[in-house]
């Protein structure tokens, strides 16, 4: 994101959405030059923070301005789409075993022209935007968000944040094995609670939380990539059964399952050591290294 100018006269909370809307204009005018995978992430990025703001503040909108919200949440959506494709064409550089060459490159292929067609919905749904009305209207839910804000008793972004993790980690299996469907709940948690906490002044226990945070969401966010980009190699190669590439990518994503897991035991026993309670152990089941 850019660096907020802070108004003296606006809440924090006010600059934000002002500045993320106009982030959301930049994103949507770049995109309709070059799909590009930079600024398809920001476009994605952006609209989740706008999201979470919003869903923060609750403000009152009417029936034109939450049709508005419906397309921001679909464009986000699209945009996925997009991204997914771009995170799986990275995720196959990654591999070294010569034994797939010819596999990886047919499966890159194959991703390119699913990329292509969705940049051009994408773009197509980005140029619909200025017909709808829909940044007149996004402006105009900014305003009620900014009104929500600065009249707002609710807790701080920071204690929502902190409150939602300990009820998270208080929810945890205890000596039982995490399964890839918790693990996918976790991952949707933990990104709502880390944007969440996006949303406070800065500070040095803001940025703690935030530092806790990120590299257990980015490790289940990696094995969920994996996860995914096998997926679709195995409708590509189904009928390989032992196909080099789905091998090698079987053993790593058990290898990204492992890793997630850990990461989030860590978290949970740094959480309950600090909060004076039992730490929660989520295991490795072996049996749930591929996806249900």
């Amino acid at each position: 994101m850019d660096m907020l100018v802070i108004s003296p006269n606006m809440t924090l909370l006010q600059n934000r959405i002002r500045a993320l809307s106009t982030d959301l204009k930049k994103s949507a005018s770049r995109l309709q030059q070059d799909v590009s995978v930079k600024d398809v992430h920001r476009l994605r990025t952006t609209i989740r923070r706008m999201e979470s703001l919003i869903g923060f503040t609750h403000p009152e909108v009417g029936r034109k301005q939450q049709k508005a919200v419906d397309e921001l949440n679909c464009l986000r959506k699209r945009a996925g789409k997009v991204r997914d494709l771009d995170i799986q064409m990275g995720l196959l550089g990654a591999i070294g075993n010569g034994s797939t060459t010819a596999d990886r490159r047919a499966m890159t292929d194959f991703l390119k022209a699913r990329r292509n067609r969705q940049a051009v919905r994408l773009l197509s749904e980005v140029r619909d935007l200025d017909h709808h009305k829909f940044f007149l209207r996004m402006e105009k839910i900014g305003e009620k968000v900014g009104e929500a804000a600065a009249e707002g008793e609710e807790p701080s972004p920071l204690d929502q944040a902190r409150n939602a993790l300990q009820q998270m980690a208080g929810r945890a299996p205890a000596r039982q094995a995490l399964k890839a469907a918790r693990l996918h709940e976790m991952r949707i948690s933990l990104r709502s609670i880390r944007y969440t906490a996006e949303l406070a002044e800065d500070s040095e226990a803001k940025q703690e939380l935030l530092d806790e945070l990120r590299p257990v969401h980015d490790a289940i966010g990696e094995w969920h990539d994996w996860e995914t980009l096998l997926a679709t190699a195995e409708k590509q190669f189904k009928g390989r059964v032992n196909c080099p590439l789905l091998v090698e990518m079987r053993a790593l994503l058990s290898a990204k399952f492992s890793s997630a897991v850990s990461s989030v035991h860590r978290l949970f026993v740094k959480i309950a050591s600090s909060g004076n309670r039992k730490p929660t152990t989520p295991e490795v089941a072996p049996d749930l290294a591929r996806p249900a």
